[in-house]
């Protein structure tokens, strides 16, 4: 497949706008696609308009390696903050920009064109390599959990999940220093002062993601007699200063993923200043670590309120809204060696693609629950510039993460 068409999947792909919705339409063009090279592909639905997609090659023995990645994108914030319009596919300088172009389109289409041009190649496969696209990756996980539940990843050995794992080098003191995320490099200053754009990195840790809402319940009244009411922010407030002091108490660590880090991101209460406010609610993301795993902070957090649930006044209600387990792959594991061993040929990069281990989470939280035996790694082209308005990837990227993958697949199952 020339460069041509393959930046023509690429931009076709960033023209569908998947905002948390019709992930079908990159279904269904991905299995055309497919189709037109002689790959049989599988619908899996999930919700109308919203289709997961499962392809494979290969002679169905072990080992199997699958290529996985999401259909759908952040929403592109205000359209005034872009240059370039959002969900049109833009060339410019070398780069692509558009909602997705990073985030992650870019590998979503290069594992298929490796795919495709696998199938198409002489070389003969001694395994299986299997293609998964999901649905709601942003928001839910909700496909990768599916097809999770359906026994999808049950017989993998090693999984590549195509997130971007690039950042830009002008960015990467700040990125580091940001305390999120963690690398085996010496030192990336190294690449800091390099006049290449990117350095990638291949992620074999990440943390996990427990999201949960607290509700509180009161009794409205008219402002001139607060005495009649409970004001469910005044209740909220008392239990929220509690549950800092819960999460501040935990000590647990981990030695690559670092601690756990809590953040109440919403509080809502009150509709007018004249009553007594009977609703209130808080939503909370916490990122986990396997040391302190997600059910035993949800056992805490309904002990904790079970407590103020005795007070006079009190009417609290806590809602596990998403739980994604952490993940964690060998230094050593063989998908690793392999894949750091050929991106020194294939990316040519300030370093030779460290290990990191990062606080974001990814759909292989629910892979690994689900396979607690696979090996997987967080790999894709793309940079720093996810969810942000202006979202791009230089093609030179783009191209060379397709032969990366293909160039994996080949030494891993030879």
């Amino acid at each position: 497949m020339d460069k041509k068409e393959q930046l023509s999947i690429f931009e076709d792909l960033v023209n569908i706008n998947t905002v948390a919705d019709n992930e079908g339409a990159v279904a269904y063009y991905l299995k055309q696609l497919f189709a037109k090279h002689g790959i049989e592909s599988k619908i899996v639905n999930q919700f109308p308009g919203r289709m997961n997609l499962i392809a494979e090659i290969g002679n169905g023995a072990h080992p199997k390696l699958a290529f996985a990645g999401h259909e759908d994108t952040v929403h592109q914030g205000n359209n005034d903050d872009w240059q370039t319009p959002p969900f049109y596919a833009t060339v410019k300088d070398g780069n692509l920009y558009g909602r997705g172009a990073t985030d992650m389109k870019s590998g979503l289409a290069a594992q298929v064109i490796a795919i495709i041009e696998l199938a198409e190649s002489n070389l003969k496969l001694n395994g299986t390599l299997r293609f998964i696209a999901t649905i709601s990756e942003e928001l839910t996980q909700g496909g990768a959990h599916l097809l999770s539940s359906r026994g999808f990843v049950d017989d993998l050995d090693s999984m590549i999940v195509g997130e971007p794992t690039g950042v830009q080098t002008k960015d990467i003191n700040a990125y580091f220093n940001s305390g999120g995320n963690n690398t085996d490099a010496e030192n990336v200053t190294t690449a800091a002062n390099s006049d290449l754009k990117n350095q990638h990195f291949i992620v074999n840790a990440h943390k996990g993601a427990l999201i949960y809402k607290i509700e509180a319940f009161g009794r409205a009244a008219h402002s001139s007699t607060p005495k009649l009411g409970i004001s469910a922010i005044d209740k909220l407030f008392e239990y929220r200063v509690a549950e800092h002091q819960l999460f501040n108490g935990f000590t647990e660590t981990d030695p690559e993923l670092g601690p756990t880090i809590y953040t109440p991101d919403i509080f809502v209460g009150g509709k007018q200043v004249n009553s007594i406010p009977d609703y209130a609610y808080q939503e909370v993301m916490v990122r986990t670590i396997p040391q302190l795993p997600n059910d035993n902070i949800v056992d805490q957090l309904k002990h904790l309120i079970a407590q103020f649930n005795q007070k006079p006044g009190f009417q609290l209600k806590l809602t596990v809204e998403f739980s994604g387990d952490p993940v964690k792959s060998g230094a050593n594991s063989t998908i690793v060696n392999v894949a750091r061993k050929q991106a020194m040929h294939d990316l040519h990069e300030p370093l030779d693609l460290p290990l990191m281990q990062i606080s974001m989470g990814t759909d292989g939280s629910q892979y690994k629950k689900a396979n607690p035996n696979l090996e997987l790694v967080v790999l894709g082209p793309g940079n720093n510039t996810a969810h942000q308005a202006n979202e791009w990837i230089d093609l030179d990227s783009y191209y060379r993460f397709i032969k990366l993958y293909f160039d994996i697949a080949v030494n891993y199952l030879k």
